[in-house]
């Protein structure tokens, strides 16, 4: 019989998985050019951005009196470098991020695809394209894109057996410059030798003294100020002079109370599902060390577990457990979640998938507390569709005729604020939403576990990780909305034409033009006041003088000076109420203000005042 047989097995050609990755990698790539072009610019961005040029221009050196070097030195000069090449502002910086992006999507694809095979793969790629708010963060011009990229190659040279030599020098290089990047990934490059050692032997030296030795040149460039960046690290005393002890108070103080620490964890928990639940998941379902696929697996999988979990704790405690930044926990981990991918993707071959009962438990009950927290982390999305939803009347015990909202029972009844109803509304949600998939897939499990094999447990998490893969990009919700439908990359080139017209070069510049001081790229032969790039939050009410000069701080007898001798000043619309009657017509001319605005958001117009 000629033709196809229906009896024949339908065999995909060797390159389908490889394509399907690469579709992922174009859908990451449509996505981040989007946000790049749509997000409004923050004070980090700006920061590393605008002193990274001034660094590599040679205007400013890192740990210099009068700026705030406040993050490892690479941060500033990696950017600042690639600017000097290609031009200063806000396009090079986000379209390096961009590429940064996808080199962490290809790294993170070249490691799981050795240590899981070509379809685990896949699925790490495809975790990365369904998740929009982390393309989102690794498409601006911060150092999420940058981490991410350096750490996801690092382990994709070293993780496996037989790696050559030449491959471990290079990860080691990539695992100290993560270090001179952020000194938050200070535990990265002692873990990863302590892997290679016991993975490679004798050549796992090449790894340290590579790593080593960029962190030590870097060291030796700027010692021992570059010392300021290690105050937090215990057991270790630091030279007195290279810690702030000036004094005086700063002017950011949030009050945060445990509601949101809470609504911090759960949405990190939403946003970055894969790396957390998966990794949580591989520990419930951790195997014997003899029912590992191979000890390279068992020995890969241990080191990221301890590096994922180990830099998620020291995130934690620096965001969830201080006032600070509690909301900066969801972008904290996106420069780390390529650990948690990979952990998911090694470990997953060797599960055990007939766990005891007791773990099946916990297992179940922990996704449903997580269920529960999802569904509260995104009240703000489906909290007012759910309080609107009709609910019968009831008086008396007896279900009167028509509907009232559920929002109408809750305020009436239990004296509810909205926003409080909201997360009622939406905890509940996500309660009912999980118990809901647990019933649904336990009635899927019945009919499949003579094929499956696996304990309903085991089943009901996997099922439970490939569903939030598939849905991911609903679950983000929100926070993947564009900021703008305007181009802002645009919009501040245009800005910055405008100011060039206007300010002559060497003219002295105040700015009080919003957080983000992108707009300054623009301007690079002006002289500014550099703590203004840091805007209020390296502001100290009081405190010593000179030790604020050193660390790049500023106070209110120095704000006085500096408006007493700024040329020009630029005030952001929206702050102009403030300084309407600083900029009175017999001491400055304003000039016509921007054409649009640094953002899509209202009062971003900037108001440009020269001194008489």
């Amino acid at each position: 019989m000629n033709g196809f047989s229906t009896t024949q097995r339908r065999n995909f050609p060797a390159w389908t998985a490889d394509a399907v990755a690469f579709i992922g990698l174009v859908i990451f790539f449509v996505q981040a050019m989007v946000f790049a072009h749509t997000t409004v610019s923050n004070l980090d961005e700006g920061g590393y951005l605008l002193k990274g040029f001034l660094f590599a221009s040679g205007d400013y050196r890192p740990f210099e009196p009068g700026i705030s070097t406040n993050k490892a030195p690479l941060a500033f000069l990696i950017p600042g470098y690639v600017q000097l090449l290609f031009g200063a502002g806000l396009r090079t910086g986000r379209y390096l991020a961009v590429f940064f992006g996808m080199m962490t999507v290809l790294g993170t694809w070249v490691a799981a695809r050795r240590l899981g095979g070509k379809w685990l793969a896949v699925g790490a790629v495809w975790v990365f394209a369904f998740s929009p708010t982390i393309i989102k963060f690794y498409s601006g011009g911060a150092t999420q894109s940058t981490i991410a990229c350096l750490l996801a190659w690092s382990l994709a040279l070293a993780l496996g057996e037989k790696r050559p030599l030449w491959q471990l020098i290079l990860s080691g290089i990539f695992a100290g410059m993560t270090m001179l990047v952020r000194q938050n990934m200070l535990p990265f490059l002692p873990l990863l030798a302590v892997y290679a050692f016991w993975q490679h032997g004798w050549k796992s030296f090449g790894l340290l003294i590579s790593g080593t030795v960029v962190v030590g040149v870097v060291h030796a460039l700027y010692w021992p100020e570059i010392l300021q960046l290690w105050y937090w690290v215990p057991f270790i005393q630091m030279p007195a002079e290279v810690l702030y002890s000036g004094g005086g108070s700063t002017i950011w103080k949030p009050e945060i109370n445990l509601d949101s620490r809470l609504l911090s964890i759960s949405q990190a928990v939403r946003l970055h599902f894969i790396a957390l639940v998966g990794s949580i998941t591989s520990l419930l379902l951790w195997p014997k060390l003899n029912n590992w696929k191979s000890r390279a697996d068992f020995r890969a999988s241990l080191f990221l577990l301890f590096l994922f979990w180990g830099l998620l704790y020291m995130h934690a405690m620096a965001a969830i457990g201080k006032d600070y930044c509690v909301f900066c926990f969801t972008p904290y981990i996106a420069f780390f979640n390529v650990a948690g991918i990979l952990l998911l993707v090694v470990s997953i071959r060797s599960w055990n998938w007939r766990p005891s009962l007791a773990v099946q438990i916990i297992l179940i009950a922990v996704f449903l507390v997580i269920f529960t927290g999802m569904g509260f982390s995104a009240f703000e999305d489906i909290g007012i569709p759910l309080l609107v939803l009709p609910a019968p009347r009831i008086r008396n015990l007896e279900i009167l005729p028509g509907f009232v909202t559920w929002w109408e029972i809750l305020s009436n009844k239990f004296h509810m604020s909205r926003n409080v109803a909201m997360k009622y509304a939406s905890t509940v949600f996500g309660f009912s939403a999980g118990a809901l998939i647990t019933l649904v897939i336990y009635m899927i499990w019945r009919r499949l576990r003579q094929v499956s094999g696996a304990k309903f447990g085991a089943f009901f998490a996997a099922s439970v990780l490939v569903l939030q893969l598939v849905i991911s990009p609903v679950l983000h919700g929100s926070f993947a909305a564009r900021d703008c439908s305007s181009d802002v990359i645009l919009a501040n080139e245009q800005i910055g034409r405008h100011l060039q017209g206007i300010i002559p070069r060497d003219n002295l510049v105040y700015w009080a033009g919003g957080l983000s001081a992108a707009p300054f790229l623009y301007l690079p032969d002006v002289n500014i006041f550099p703590p203004q790039i840091n805007n209020g939050y390296s502001f100290l009410s009081n405190g010593d003088r000179a030790e604020l000069v050193k660390f790049g701080y500023w106070n209110e007898e120095m704000d006085a000076e500096w408006k007493a001798a700024a040329d020009f000043f630029i005030v952001e619309d929206q702050r102009y109420n403030v300084w309407k009657d600083f900029f009175s017509p017999d001491q400055f001319d304003e000039f016509p203000r921007s054409p649009v605005g640094t953002s899509c958001l209202e009062g971003s117009t900037l108001r440009i005042f020269r001194r008489k």
